[in-house]
């Protein structure tokens, strides 16, 4: 025990932390006093102010990811929505039945052109847009 306290001691010098110039009588009370009300001074007009700052900008960073994180949840929901309702609408067999009353000549260009699947890609973008503008 003794030689831990003679190597705490050793490692950390207390005479390091003492003031090199000891005022005492009036001019020391009146340095405290001086050391004193510029440390509130300091809290009050710089320190807190800066706090009041980053706080504000902390402030600002949670809005902003907040924001996001609603608009991420609110185009899954979309997104669900749109999904949900083309699979109601079926717009495939819709086509098809369009397809069937087209002679035969019209049918196989069109197939060869891969028309009506483009054209139901493209009903499909146009509702599921509608759906995300609602969103």
């Amino acid at each position: 025990m003794k030689t831990l306290i003679l190597f705490i001691f050793l490692m950390f010098p207390f005479l390091v932390f003492a003031s090199t110039e000891q005022v005492t009588g009036l001019m020391g009370m009146l340095n405290w006093i001086s050391d004193f009300f510029s440390t509130i001074f300091y809290f009050f007009f710089v320190y807190l102010p800066s706090l009041i700052g980053e706080f504000f900008i902390w402030l600002a960073a949670y809005a902003l990811k907040m924001k996001f994180y609603f608009l991420y949840n609110s185009l899954v929901f979309a997104h669900e929505v749109a999904t949900t309702f083309l699979e109601l609408i079926d717009m495939s067999t819709i086509i098809n039945s369009a397809i069937s009353a087209l002679p035969q000549d019209f049918r196989q260009i069109a197939s060869e052109l891969r028309f009506f699947e483009s054209l139901t890609l493209v009903i499909e973008a146009w509702i599921t847009r509608l759906v995300y503008s609602w969103f």
